[in-house]
């Protein structure tokens, strides 16, 4: 008899708290809702009809004819998109290792005790909230070839003045890579150096009394310390210089010949120049394929790093 009466307050328990859970799960939909909207029709909708229009002959006049996936397969047969794919990570292979390095030696040297940092700190980080264009127009002028101030510089250090930065193969990576260092380095030098200032000092007063240097100190400390902050400044950077368009279309447009197209430029060159948005549509979809599964591997190493 006792058991039974338990196991019907029980029931009346689960009861009330049924109603309890509904309206919990519906406030919490309606705190989604702000978010899922726009997510839904700025993101997910274009997505799904990028998608859609990859499998169709797609002009600006719209759908011309449905070709499932001859798009794709023409995408994968020619070299134009394995140099541009090559074109977009090699500018991750020059760009990503020296905004990193550059930041977090910024933030190591702004982290000491100096009364000058707030000044450091701003002036670093100002071309960051400037757009791609002004960068662009910025870093065009700085390279012209014969009143540029960058060969200026070069020519009262005695070294050869004569470079053209925009049209030489040789340097116009180089270029690139500058003046997107210039204009992240101090977006990346924030969060280095908020994660500096999340390591307890402790840490490094007991290195100093057991007789460490600075460069054990960093090597045994401060790497550690940052390790969660690296990881996420490497995926960010990767997929950010990944995305390079801005720099390439006004500072050099693809030149010279092809040698700085890169996958974002190509999907818009045949979009918007070649009226061709089916076969863009195609190509982006791919690329954002590629992107997602150098996401993936990124977060399974450093998962199985973690562990």
């Amino acid at each position: 008899m006792e058991t039974k009466l338990n196991e019907g307050k029980g029931s009346m328990a689960l009861r009330k708290r049924e109603p309890l859970r509904i309206r919990t799960e519906l406030k919490a939909i309606l705190y989604l809702i702000p978010f899922l909207v726009p997510f839904a029709v700025f993101y997910l909708w274009p997505v799904l009809r990028g998608a859609w229009m990859s499998l169709h002959v797609w002009s600006i006049q719209g759908m011309e004819k449905y070709v499932a996936f001859a798009n794709y397969k023409k995408i994968i047969t020619n070299s134009d998109f394995y140099q541009y794919m090559w074109h977009s990570f090699y500018f991750v292979l020059l760009c990503a290792p020296t905004v990193i390095i550059l930041g977090l030696i910024l933030a190591l040297i702004i982290n000491q005790k100096l009364w000058f940092r707030t000044l450091i700190r701003s002036v670093f980080f100002l071309p960051y909230v400037l757009s791609v264009s002004v960068i662009s127009f910025i870093w065009l002028r700085l390279f012209d070839t014969k009143h540029g101030p960058v060969n200026a510089f070069l020519h009262l250090l005695g070294l050869p003045s004569d470079i053209n930065w925009l049209t030489d193969h040789r340097f116009v990576w180089w270029a690139i890579t500058i003046a997107t260092d210039w204009w992240t380095v101090g977006f990346v030098m924030v969060l280095f150096l908020a994660g500096l200032q999340e390591i307890p000092t402790d840490q490094y007063e007991a290195a100093k009394i057991d007789g460490a240097n600075a460069w054990k100190r960093f090597l045994h400390i401060t790497l550690p310390g940052l390790s969660s902050v690296m990881k996420i400044q490497i995926f960010y950077q990767i997929i950010n210089c990944l995305k390079l368009f801005g720099q390439v279309q006004i500072m050099t447009g693809g030149g010279p010949g092809d040698s700085t197209n890169t996958m974002i430029r190509y999907i818009y060159v045949t979009g918007f120049k070649k009226d061709m948005f089916g076969l863009a549509s195609a190509q982006s979809i791919i690329f954002c394929l590629v992107m997602l599964l150098i996401a993936v591997i990124q977060f399974k190493f450093t998962d199985r790093k973690d562990g």
